[in-house]
């Protein structure tokens, strides 16, 4: 018998293994693919790490402490995992981007961010052409995290121990909860352990019928394009951004990579989907949506489309994680409603499932992720 099963293996559920295991515990773990996978939302390429949007809010000191699990991690793996390139934070003050980040806080002096007008955001980025009123903050310090370089290096970190046994391609059917353990049966085998952690984001609902978790399944769809036109060259420095505007929803970019130019969209409100039936096809009016942004926005940078993916987010209603204990089974451990921004935070998530398998007290307040807030 293992001490811990973890049913998901991507980015919480790696991190959730890699931390049980270097405190010493052995690991079971179970995976309907081989991560780095597309068809989940750990992959394509790069996600952002920044402070400005979490400023005076309880995920400050989560980001921090990722922010520096990460460079560790950095360190360990020999493998680069994170590029300093500035991002920015666009849109109207009284708008979604802005609503959890008062601007008082986002760009205080000893911050280190710069509240920027159209005019010096134009003057800074000359690519880029926001509306008038457009409020925008400027974090020079902001990273670039490479994601599967991130995931791979944090399943080298789990399996590089004797008492982790990581199984690829080999869905968990179900589970099992008793007064002697955890039962988990795959198409292979039973398996028993100690304590089990799920995170299996979009597959959550599935593996955890019994409790109606608020949890909708969206289709996202991330696009690379080929780097063009005069600043070309440029772009590759940075920034990243995440801009709302005021009818087509929040756009977010990242600096050219070896993939492409790399642009979606962050909540797409009526793209809910079922992960057994999602469309994974990129149609065509799609990509000419994103393109007639770039020709409002940032005209002249987005060249021939190189790539697109479907992502799936996993959304909670407030778009909080729920990171807790099975309600009814104590020994049982729940990741789920990443909601677009978990992966930034995987190596300190992970260390929190870990503290409640193993009844640590808990390094950070989880109030706010707890089941019991959806009544």
């Amino acid at each position: 018998m293992h001490d811990f099963a973890v049913i998901g293996l991507g980015a919480i559920g790696g991190a959730t293994a890699a931390e049980l295991v270097r405190r010493g515990h052995s690991v079971v773990g179970f995976d309907r693919y081989t991560p780095p996978h597309t068809m989940g939302s750990a992959h394509s390429d790069t996600r952002m790490i920044r402070e400005a949007w979490y400023r005076g809010s309880p995920y400050m000191p989560l980001v921090r402490d990722a922010w520096r699990r990460w460079a560790d991690l950095e360190r360990t793996s020999g493998r680069t995992l994170l590029r300093t390139a500035g991002a920015l934070m666009m849109g109207p003050e009284d708008g979604r981007v802005f609503a959890g980040t008062p601007l008082r806080d986002a760009a205080r002096p000893d911050t280190g961010d710069i509240l920027l007008s159209v005019g010096e955001v134009v003057e800074r980025f000359p690519w880029l052409r926001p509306d008038p009123g457009t409020v925008t903050i400027y974090e020079p310090g902001a990273a670039v995290l490479s994601l599967e370089a991130c995931l791979e290096a944090t399943l080298e970190a789990a399996e590089g121990a004797e008492v982790a046994d990581l199984r690829f391609d080999e869905p968990a059917i179900e589970w099992s909860a008793s007064a002697s353990g955890i039962r988990v049966r795959t198409e292979r085998g039973e398996y028993r352990a100690r304590r089990l952690a799920i995170a299996a984001g979009a597959w959550t609902p599935q593996l955890l019928p019994g409790l109606s978790l608020p949890l909708e399944v969206e289709r996202t769809v991330q696009y690379w394009f080929e780097p063009a036109g005069a600043h070309s060259g440029v772009l590759a420095e940075g920034p990243a951004w995440v801009w709302e505007l005021e009818r087509e929803g929040t756009w977010y970019g990242f600096p050219p990579s070896a993939r492409g130019l790399k642009a979606g969209m962050h909540f797409q409100a009526g793209r809910g989907t079922d992960v057994e039936r999602v469309d994974r096809e990129v149609g065509a009016p799609e990509t000419e949506d994103l393109r007639r942004l770039f020709a409002r926005y940032a005209p002249g940078v987005a060249g021939a489309l190189a790539h697109a993916s479907v992502c799936l987010y996993t959304n909670t209603p407030d778009e909080d994680f729920i990171l807790d204990r099975h309600p009814e089974h104590s020994r049982v451990a729940i990741f789920a409603g990443g909601s677009g921004h978990a992966f930034k935070f995987a190596p300190t998530l992970g260390s929190l499932m870990a503290d409640l398998l193993t009844d640590e007290p808990p390094s950070r307040d989880l109030p706010r992720f707890s089941i019991d807030r959806f009544g």
